[in-house]
């Protein structure tokens, strides 16, 4: 993958602060996967990696013997890349073998070899052939609703499945808990009828919600999906050394930035590049760039922090250096106590204990409470899922649905460590500080935490 190289500018100078306080375990993570150049290919060979690995899992810990998902043509689903596919009734059957059968009915797939039984196959034609409209054909297909689900019923009997999970929402609020691509409860309430009509009373009667499968395939990561979280990661590294290195203090606006550009004052007020009237930075100014690089298939996040050194300053003052310190031990904090098979809500318990154990001040809201002991840093936390999909679950964090805490973080989930430091300075006056923020990518594997690309080195000093 063709990386962005870092662009040098004679408009400013810009060094790291950093301190002797080591991260541990930020190995790269590389599963030796060599990824398809083509983009199809590689869609095909993500989709195939996780029905053959994730699939499995989900379905035995739900206990769902069958999965049926109805995709509604022209209707957006959480699952249209996942299963390559925006039509069809997509039945998975766990047989009691290694590999869940695949199958699906009256619906098209992009990769036909990622299926074992594709019955009665759509099939788009043309509407114009040589300039010409073509007609398209008569037949029982044109009846949409109803031919979909025949063959459904005989199919599910001769499987005999106990539990058999369909694509409705019976006590999650999917809707508000994700970012950009937004979760649907799935199916209409007429295909539900459908679908009930069509597999009969015996077997009516076992369909469950397949609510908490849905959202642990969707949480679901297989060694394909991290090289790609590694190479995007890396461009995204590239683009804020660009960026930052852009800044020519008095010149340069929070708007001549690129990426997510913010900084807040020590009041607490933020500034951001969408201002009508942009913030100019100044010298002695602290202020964050958040940056992202990826393609439809998976995406990284990454942030980074920069302080304007004032005129005379050849280093980093005290506070600066204090509020870096308190970064790095909390993202330690993190790195320690985040691991696989422990819900999201039980890690916050225990992060918020460690935080506190360390001297410092848990806030659950990201502003600085000022009524707070005001010699304890703040620690706020919002460690969320991030990759394609748009769900942020399984989330440390206390913000968003109780259920997203409830999620249980699976070996190779793609999270990003976001979280925001404010540090009192009381030599400034009451209630004064600094805030700094963070959105590192970061990856749960069996042994723990690693960073698939180097997390926020440092502070940059610019001068």
């Amino acid at each position: 993958m063709k990386m962005i190289p870092h662009l040098k500018s004679a408009a400013c100078c810009l060094v790291l602060l950093t301190l002797p306080f080591p991260v541990q375990r930020q190995e790269t993570v590389d599963p030796g996967t060599v990824l398809p150049d083509n983009s199809v290919t590689l869609e095909n060979h993500v989709r195939n990696s996780k029905f053959n690995t994730v699939l499995p899992r989900v379905m035995r810990d739900n206990e769902i013997d069958m999965w049926i998902h109805v995709m509604r043509p022209w209707t957006p689903d959480p699952l249209n890349f996942e299963f390559g596919s925006d039509m069809g009734i997509f039945i998975f059957t766990d047989r009691g073998q290694g590999r869940i059968e695949r199958a699906v009915f009256a619906g098209y797939v992009n990769d036909k070899n990622a299926y074992d039984i594709i019955d009665r196959p759509l099939v788009e034609l043309p509407t114009f052939v040589d300039g010409v409209i073509a007609e398209q054909p008569g037949g029982d297909e044109t009846d949409y609703l109803e031919f979909r689900f025949n063959g459904v019923r005989d199919f599910v009997s001769e499987r005999d499945p106990v539990r058999i999970g369909v694509n409705y929402s019976e006590a999650l609020g999917l809707s508000a808990a994700s970012e950009r691509v937004p979760l649907t409860d799935g199916l209409s309430h007429t295909d539900y009828s459908l679908l009930l009509s069509a597999l009969g009373d015996k077997y009516a009667g076992r369909v469950v919600s397949a609510e908490h499968l849905i959202l642990d395939y969707l949480a679901g990561r297989v060694p394909e999906e991290i090289e790609l979280y590694r190479q995007f990661g890396l461009i995204t590294a590239a683009n804020l050394d660009r960026e930052f290195e852009k800044v020519v203090p008095g010149v340069t606006s929070l708007s001549d930035l690129e990426g997510n550009v913010f900084r807040r004052n020590p009041d607490g007020v933020e500034f951001h590049a969408e201002d009508p009237q942009p913030y100019v930075l100044q010298p002695g100014d602290v202020f964050t760039i958040l940056h992202g690089a990826g393609n439809r298939i998976f995406s990284s996040d990454l942030g980074g922090n920069a302080y304007l050194l004032r005129e005379g300053e050849t280093e980093a003052p005290p506070e600066i250096q204090n509020v870096w310190r308190a970064a790095l031990e909390t993202r330690q904090i993190m790195i320690d106590n985040i691991v696989a098979g422990r819900t999201a809500g039980q890690t916050l318990d225990l992060l918020i204990q460690k935080i506190e154990e360390a001297g410092y001040f848990y806030n659950p809201v990201d502003q600085y409470d000022s009524t707070a002991d005001p010699s304890l840093t703040q620690v706020h936390l919002d460690v969320h899922a991030v990759g394609r999909s748009g769900l942020v679950a399984p989330r440390i964090s206390p913000l968003g649905s109780n259920w997203q805490r409830e999620m249980t973080i699976p070996v190779l989930h793609t999270f990003t460590f976001e979280y925001m430091i404010h540090m009192p300075v009381p030599a400034w006056g009451t209630g004064k500080h600094i805030y700094i923020a963070f959105h590192d990518g970061a990856v749960v594997t069996e042994e723990g935490v690693v960073f698939p690309y180097p997390p926020d080195p440092g502070i940059r000093l610019i001068r």
